[in-house]
């Protein structure tokens, strides 16, 4: 046993332990969906709490907290471990990660670097949501975390079926939420969607499937792996693969942990590979010649076909003929305007069978036009993969800049060097332009110029751009954009990656009319990532105010607060329309405004109420009724104008809500404050006014 470890074991029999301040709940208490809220995904009734608890590891922080100290779970420069109740796994399963992995004396002695897989420990810190996920945010201070006992392995994993990771209709399966960071196990699966990273896709012969994501260094390729792991070979059917269930809003992630998670091959079909086509830009008539690389692990190639469909029609297919392992096959010309979609398969001397793209849904496909390219052209992806037609192939293309980066020597917080052009209007008519191997001065375009260039198609994590940008010509400025697209805000919605009705307005200007802010922080908790949601009765979508050169913002950087130019967004807040470009990062779609003209008809939170009468000094009343639940009324009068912040923070100092930040005249308010969202606990709030602050307490007994 590490001699840490021991000692601190030692301490703990002998009754010498932490301070415990914190109250101790189960992970169950944490994770756990009240049935009013079955079949979503809500945050959880502890989020911002700092609690303890216990929990078996499921992996350990550190391959070896003497000889080798290289995390084993990537998350940035952090520690993480995954838990689960060894009794119960629904609701059962929690992320803890430790913020702080430096080598100094305080972090050493939180033990984190020390635990080990199947041992029992208890664990202090802040309950927290990052995007879908629940975890825990472990404190940074001596025996925070404490060895409890030892359990000969661990737990046994959950046996699920792919198919419960979906409902019948297709749908994200919310109910398995209940397996969130367990260990589980899916058996006799097949492999799709290979990546050179080591991530794949387990299927089952339904068309349901599981991601597996490589978080783990045992299953990372090349130098950032430990053990020179490959993903097997897409149509490769597995007896297992086993690992900890976890959530995104595109779907289902397994993550193997030890390299034993993923079981024996059962059948290695061939691996097919780095397919190209010739010539790039095809027209009337014109034969296409495809080539690609396809081996086989196993044994030997037999035979290879490309599969092809004109317009959707009936499907054929042409022979491939190989020199070594390069297999090359043509397809004949077609008429004009026509698209072309394809896929190939091999098969090997046993008998086995392979196809890429393995999913029909992502077939390759070409255009057929007598005519120079289009951004609609480069951008056009019909089948729900996202890739487009051109992907990897230099093409030329012409639009106006809709988005440029000037004005961010003025603009404090991240503002992206994001140049989008568009070409007219409508679907699929925008793109962005990326400075990757970009001799051009991409960055010098304004808005408004009309420009011509050419540049290699790239998938930037699911977002096309143009990168290694050459022979760009302005050829006219000042030209006038595109009107937005109006769009509903159900319309995009929190769609997956890639999905037509949203991905053809990539890199459009759209706008949505007469919003609501529903959640000024989308993230929640102590995650703050510039995002909001807004709704226009029609479904909630995201919006994401860091990367826009203007002065709205969510309080992603609570000193924004102190420049008066800048204008908080809370709860309630409208907007008679909203403007900007759409993006996608991190499996969600998001509107980007651009500029303040972006932001049209902005109106205070309805919930703030002014009596106009002057009063003589501040004042800060009690909040009414005390003890609450879940609403209390929280009044102030303030004797002249002035920037007014009203905020409510728990009893650890950290704020969780903003109610109030904006210039208000002199008068009397009352706030009508819904706690609906946090836990029972005593809470305060903070009204501040000029110079002027005054703190009150008030307790929420639920």
């Amino acid at each position: 046993m590490n001699i840490r470890l021991l000692i601190a074991s030692l301490l703990l029999m002998a009754g010498i332990s932490f301070a415990q301040e914190y109250p101790l709940v189960t992970i169950q208490d944490i994770q756990n969906v009240p049935d009013s809220l079955a079949g979503t995904d809500p945050a959880s009734l502890l989020n911002g709490d700092t609690v303890r608890v216990q929990g078996i590891v499921l992996v350990r922080p550190v391959i070896d907290s003497d000889t080798n100290r290289r995390v084993i779970i990537s998350a940035g420069p952090r520690w993480v471990t995954y838990v689960q109740d060894p009794n119960n796994p629904v609701y059962g399963g929690l992320n803890i990660l430790q913020e702080d992995t430096s080598s100094g004396p305080q972090v050493y002695e939180t033990l984190f670097d020390v635990i080990d897989t199947a041992q029992v420990w208890e664990f202090t810190g802040v309950v927290t949501e990052y995007f879908t996920t629940t975890e825990m945010l472990h404190l940074i201070r001596p025996e925070s975390a404490k060895f409890i006992s030892a359990a000969p392995k661990r737990p046994d994993p959950v046996e699920l079926q792919v198919s419960d990771m979906f409902t019948e209709n297709g749908q994200y399966n919310f109910d398995m939420e209940k397996y969130e960071n367990v260990y589980v196990i899916f058996r006799n699966v097949f492999t799709s969607d290979r990546e050179t990273n080591g991530e794949f896709r387990i299927n089952d012969q339904d068309g349901n499937f599981v991601n597996i994501y490589n978080q783990s260094r045992y299953f990372k390729s090349g130098s950032a792996g430990e053990v020179g792991w490959e993903a097997p070979n897409d149509g490769t059917y597995l007896s297992y693969v086993r690992g900890i269930l976890t959530t995104r809003t595109d779907g289902y992630y397994l993550v193997p942990v030890y390299p034993e998670d993923v079981g024996p091959t059962l059948v290695s079909p061939p691996t097919i590979s780095t397919i190209r086509r010739s010539p790039v830009e095809i027209g009337p008539n014109q034969a296409v010649t495809v080539t690609a690389k396809i081996t086989d692990f196993d044994g030997s190639v037999a035979s290879a076909q490309i599969h092809y469909s004109v317009n959707g029609g009936a499907r054929d297919s042409v022979e491939m003929t190989s020199t070594d392992s390069i297999f090359i096959g043509v397809i004949p010309g077609v008429a004009d305007s026509a698209l072309v979609d394809f896929y190939i398969s091999a098969r090997d001397n046993q008998g086995n069978v392979s196809t890429n793209p393995s999913n029909p849904s992502s077939n390759y496909f070409y255009l057929v036009l007598n005519r120079p390219l289009t951004i609609k052209d480069v951008q056009y992806s019909p089948f729900g993969s996202g890739f487009s037609a051109y992907n990897g192939y230099r093409v030329t293309v012409s639009g106006v800049v809709t988005s440029d980066t000037s004005g961010l020597a003025g603009r404090t917080g991240n503002a992206s060097n994001r140049v989008i052009i568009q070409d007219g209007e409508g679907p699929w008519s925008g793109i962005w332009l990326n400075a990757v191997n970009t001799p051009a001065n991409i960055y010098g375009l304004k808005l408004g110029d009309h420009v011509t260039l050419s540049g290699v198609v790239q998938e930037d994590f699911s977002f096309t751009r143009l990168d290694s940008i050459q022979n760009l010509t302005v050829n006219s400025s000042g030209n006038q954009l595109p009107a937005p697209q109006v769009l509903t805000t159900g319309s995009i919605g929190t769609k997956a990656s890639s999905v037509v009705e949203a991905e053809q307005w990539e890199s459009v200007l759209i706008k949505y009319e007469n919003i609501t802010v529903t959640d000024y922080n989308a993230d929640g908790g102590s995650s703050n990532f510039g995002e909001m949601f807004v709704d226009d009765g029609s479904g909630q979508t995201r919006v994401e105010l860091q990367d826009g050169n203007h002065f709205y913002h969510n309080l992603w950087d609570s000193t924004l607060l102190a420049n008066p130019n800048f204008i908080n967004i809370t709860d309630s807040s409208t907007f008679t329309g909203l403007a900007g470009y759409l993006y996608f990062s991190f499996s969600n779609y998001k509107l980007i405004p651009r500029y303040n003209s972006d932001f049209e008809g902005f109106d205070d939170p309805t919930s703030v109420e002014n009596d106009v009468k002057v009063p003589a000094k501040f004042v800060v009343n009690q909040n009414y009724p005390n003890p609450f639940n879940p609403s209390t009324v929280i009044s102030y009068s303030i004797p002249k104008e002035g920037l007014v912040t009203v905020k409510i923070y728990n009893v650890l100092g950290q704020e969780v809500k903003t109610l109030v930040n904006q210039f208000q005249s002199a008068g009397s308010y009352k706030i009508n404050f819904d706690a609906s969202e946090l836990s029972t606990g005593v809470y305060f709030y903070s009204v501040k006014a000029g110079d002027f602050n005054q703190v009150k307490k008030m307790v929420l007994v639920k």
